[in-house]
């Protein structure tokens, strides 16, 4: 079999953009970097709400205590400010975060980490007895990212203890 040079060339397009496509997928779902959106999430929280320390997309699952339990809500970045996690979805409209949901860390029975091959997802039990759970995701969205989903569960955790 004989491959011309736009065969070539063409393998190489595909080649690169599934590198590109890879080498996103690698990136860590934090977004305390991001000063443009850093500043747009601190707009959009309560006025008495303390800095957040952790900022990351996410994808929310309402009623769900960890994988298989239910389909993803919205797409949209968890944030740890104070003992509060805020979850918030983008309002292309608005052109601002809308808040759409709350959970006092502190308050919440449990607090832990659900895995399913090399996904991973945090998971709180309210004092209700309500389930929420929350994908983090890598910076090219393609997946969890498993390290900072720990991440955040042991710093959830450390706040309970204190």
């Amino acid at each position: 079999m004989q491959i011309t040079a736009s065969g070539f060339r063409l393998l190489a397009l595909a080649g690169g953009a599934a590198a590109a496509l890879l080498a996103a997928g690698c990136l860590s779902s934090d977004l305390s970097q991001d000063g443009e959106t850093r500043e747009e999430v601190i707009e959009c929280l309560p006025t008495n709400a303390p800095a957040p320390t952790e900022l990351a997309r996410a994808l929310w699952y309402p009623h769900a205590s960890g994988f298989g339990s239910a389909e993803a809500h919205e797409t949209g970045v968890l944030v740890l400010a104070g003992t509060k996690l805020y979850f918030m979805e983008w309002s292309d409209s608005g052109r601002h975060f809308d808040v759409e949901r709350v959970i006092n860390a502190i308050q919440a029975s449990s607090v832990g980490v659900s895995r399913f091959g090399t996904s991973s997802m945090l998971v709180i039990q309210s004092g209700d007895l309500s389930f929420d759970s929350f994908e983090l995701m890598n910076g090219g969205n393609l997946g969890s990212d498993p390290k900072a989903t720990q991440d955040l569960c042991d710093k959830l955790r450390a706040l309970r203890a204190g």
